[in-house]
C-alpha cells in the first residue's frame, strides 16, 4: 500500500526486513528512571514468530531515504479465554523511528491493513507501558478507521531474586503438569495453550511436591537468544541504587549502564490454593536453584499471586492491558483471572 505521493509503502514484513527492524528497535527505549531498551536481536522477525503459531508484522519504507521507518503487527497463538481455546492476536512491536514521529499520517491505514490479516482471530489485545503517555493518550481516544482500545486493567512485571534454598525442588519432572494445564491454567484467560513456544527460551521446570503431587511449579527460561533488555541508564534515586550491593539486602543487583540484563523469565507459575507464604518460599527457592541474577514474572491485577509478590523485595514496572476491538458491536469479553505471561509480551 503506497501513500503520500508514493513516498511511503506499507507492506507485510518477512525475514529480509530484520536489519531495518533492528535499527528501529535500537532507536528507542522505555525512558524514565529505569531507561531500558528492549531488543529482539539478532533476528527480530524470527523473534516475533517464536512467540506464537504465526506472525503478521508490517513495516513502512521511506523510498526517498531508502530505509525502514516503522514496524508493528501481531503475534497469533492459541490461548485459553473464558474457559475455551481461542485464536488470539497480541498486537506488539509498534515502533516508529524518532525521525518520523508526527511527520507521517499512516496509523489508520496500518490498522486497516492489519485487520485484513488478523480479522478471523477471536480476540485481540495489547499492552502499553505506564510511562508511554503519548501512546495511551492517542489510542484511548476514538479515531475513525481505527479499532477501539478498551482498558481491562493494570499489569505488573516483577523483577526479583533474594534466592535461598527454602524448599526441596525437583527439576524437569513434568509429571502432573499436563493435568494442571487442564484443571487450572485452562480456567484462566489469555494463557497460551502450548507451553513449548521457542519464545519462552531455553527453559527448565521447577516443582515442589507434597505427597507426590505438585504444590507449586513454574518454568524459568533463558530468552537471551531472541530477546534482550539493555540497561541504557538510570535517573532519580536509581542513579545511586545501581552502584550499591542491593543483592546483599535481597533485591536484584542493578546491571551497569550499557549492559544486557541477565534475567530468567518465569512462566506458568502455579501455587496450590494461592498460598502466599508457599509462593514466596517457592520463588526464593527457584531463584537460588536457577542461577539467574534476576527473575522476571508478570501478573494482572486480579491474579491472587500478585499478593505474594507485592510482599517480596522486587523492582516493578507497570503496563496497561487493552482489548483491541475492531467491531464496536463485538461481544468478545474477558472473564475471570487473567494469566497473561510476561515472557511473551
Amino acid at each position: 500500500m503506497n501513500f503520500q505521493n508514493d513516498r511511503y509503502t506499507l507492506r507485510m514484513a518477512d525475514s529480509s526486513d530484520n536489519e531495518g527492524i533492528r535499527r528501529i528497535f535500537q532507536s528507542g527505549s522505555f525512558g524514565g528512571n529505569l531507561d531500558i531498551r528492549f531488543m529482539r536481536d539478532p533476528q527480530p522477525y524470527e523473534s516475533f514468530a517464536a512467540d506464537g503459531d504465526s506472525v503478521k508484522m508490517m513495516v513502512i519504507d521511506d523510498h526517498a531515504e531508502n530505509r525502514t521507518i516503522a514496524v508493528g503487527g501481531a503475534v497469533i497463538r492459541r490461548e485459553f479465554l473464558n474457559g475455551r481455546e481461542q485464536q488470539c492476536a497480541y498486537l506488539t512491536g509498534l515502533k516508529i523511528h524518532p525521525d518520523y514521529r508526527h511527520k507521517i499520517a499512516f496509523i489508520g491505514k496500518a490498522y486497516q491493513f492489519l485487520r485484513g490479516e488478523i480479522g478471523t482471530c477471536d480476540f485481540t489485545y495489547t499492552t502499553i507501558l505506564d510511562n508511554n503517555t503519548a501512546a495511551i493518550k492517542l489510542l484511548e481516544k476514538k479515531h475513525r478507521n481505527m479499532p477501539e482500545y478498551h482498558y481491562l486493567g493494570h499489569y505488573t512485571t516483577y523483577c526479583f531474586h533474594d534466592g535461598k534454598r527454602l524448599l526441596p525442588l525437583e527439576t524437569d519432572n513434568l509429571n502432573g503438569f499436563d493435568e494442571l494445564i487442564r484443571c487450572y491454567f485452562s480456567k484462566l484467560s489469555i494463557v497460551p495453550v502450548h507451553y513449548d513456544y521457542r519464545g519462552f527460551g531455553e527453559k527448565h521446570f521447577y516443582s515442589y511436591r507434597e505427597n507426590g503431587e505438585i504444590a507449586a511449579c513454574c518454568f524459568v527460561g533463558n530468552q537471551q537468544a531472541t530477546k534482550q533488555y539493555k540497561m541504557c541508564g538510570y535517573g532519580g534515586i536509581y542513579r545511586l541504587l545501581y552502584r550499591l550491593p542491593t543483592n546483599a539486602i535481597g533485591y536484584p543487583r542493578f546491571p551497569a549502564p550499557g549492559t544486557d540484563v541477565a534475567y530468567g523469565a518465569v512462566s506458568y507459575l502455579y501455587v496450590k490454593d494461592q498460598n502466599e507464604r508457599l509462593c514466596k518460599k517457592f520463588l526464593r527457592s527457584v531463584a537460588e536453584r536457577s542461577g539467574f541474577s534476576m527473575l522476571l514474572w508478570g501478573g494482572f491485577e486480579n491474579n491472587p499471586l500478585c499478593n505474594a509478590l507485592n510482599k517480596m523485595k522486587t523492582i516493578q514496572y507497570g503496563s496497561r492491558l487493552y482489548a483491541v476491538v475492531w467491531d464496536p458491536d463485538s461481544t468478545a469479553k474477558v472473564n475471570g483471572v487473567i494469566g497473561m505471561e510476561a515472557a511473551l509480551l
